[in-house]
């Protein structure tokens, strides 16, 4: 029986890098990794409702976040800060 595809689509406003939120972002040290490691999470939450999670019981930890998005975890865990102090992410229990 032949597999069906599921199409998921991310919408980002045309403002999206004209965002101060982003624009402080890429004014960062490793500021263009962090924005390019948010359009990757962004892309990668979108058939999971919104949430970052491997199963609706296994959240993503941030070396799993490094592997699955081929960034460093040092990156990763500089920018999950990051976005949580500039309000692009929330980390939930």
């Amino acid at each position: 029986m032949e597999e069906q595809k599921r199409y998921y689509w991310l919408k980002l406003h045309k403002d999206f890098f004209q965002s101060h939120q982003i624009r402080i972002l890429e004014g960062m040290q490793n500021g263009k990794e962090y924005a390019y490691f948010l359009l990757k999470l962004l892309a990668e939450s979108v058939s999971h409702d919104g949430k970052l999670r491997l199963s609706d019981a296994i959240p993503y930890n941030e070396e799993m976040l490094s592997s699955l998005t081929n960034t460093n975890v040092d990156i990763v865990r500089s920018a999950i800060k990051a976005f949580e102090a500039l309000g692009l992410l929330e980390i939930m229990d």
